[in-house]
């Protein structure tokens, strides 16, 4: 799985793996526009959801907004969402979805 939720990495360039924990139903973070989802896991020690995230550099890709969310399989979501993966808890298939919201603004 290689997913972005943006722009993707150029062909070749040098891209940071960062594990994100989602604490919550929803989760939201701010990346680089070039981005890559790589890896949706299940943290059973933490209980909650991790996801693999490979990031290029900062200075030179713009900061933007999305939210990660974990919900129940053909529930309701946003039609900008993306299905990254899938766990089960509880006996429950959910969902993982990633979203992009927008461009982080500057601030005045």
């Amino acid at each position: 799985m290689a997913i972005s939720l943006c722009i993707p990495p150029r062909q070749g360039e040098l891209c940071a793996p960062v594990r994100f924990d989602l604490t919550g139903e929803h989760t939201f973070l701010e990346l680089t526009s070039r981005h890559r989802v790589t890896k949706v896991e299940q943290d059973e020690v933490k209980g909650t959801v991790a996801v693999w995230v490979d990031i290029t550099d900062p200075e030179t890709s713009r900061p933007v907004h999305v939210r990660f969310s974990v919900l129940p399989l053909g529930g309701q979501n946003s039609p900008r969402s993306r299905l990254l993966g899938e766990i089960e808890r509880d006996g429950e298939r959910l969902g993982v979805y990633g979203t992009y919201l927008g461009v982080v603004s500057e601030e005045n």
